[in-house]
């Protein structure tokens, strides 16, 4: 888990650069300039915070300076959902009924056995066939190339 400044500058970050898998180049008054005013940072701050992130596999750095940063967000599992996304999420699934069954819980079908007669069957037209296939080869090779 991040601690709130670092997931502030993650906010930041992730609204300047976007979705798209991009490395963008964002400077850094950029960043200050977007947080809040009790929230202030100073470049060598701020670049301790990209550097954590980077470590935390949270961004994607190329380069980074004290003034402008190339980098890109990277999408996390980890990240909690504002309060108001938890409840939408929860009252919809609540209303919706579970489509997706857990793979221990499906019911499992029973094979379909197969007698002895018909494997013994299956075995000895293949054999057939096979030994069909090789006389014909036989037959063709003798009488083409003698």
């Amino acid at each position: 888990m991040l601690n709130p400044d670092s997931q502030l500058v993650y906010e930041i970050l992730r609204s300047l650069t976007g979705d798209d898998g991009v490395y963008k180049i964002i400077e850094a008054d950029e960043v200050i300039e977007r947080l809040p005013a009790d929230k202030r940072f100073t470049k060598v701050q701020l670049s301790g915070i990209v550097r954590d992130l980077k470590d935390r596999d949270y961004i994607g750095v190329k380069y980074f300076t004290p003034d402008e940063y190339c980098l890109l967000t990277l999408k996390r599992f980890e990240e909690q959902p504002s309060s108001s996304a938890q409840s939408a999420v929860s009252e919809q699934q609540k209303t919706e009924k579970q489509e997706r069954v857990l793979y221990e819980a499906k019911k499992e079908k029973p094979a379909k056995l197969v007698g002895r007669g018909t494997v013994f069957f299956m075995a000895m037209l293949g054999s057939l066939v096979g030994s069909a296939v090789i006389a014909a080869v036989a037959i063709l090779i003798v009488k083409f190339a003698l």
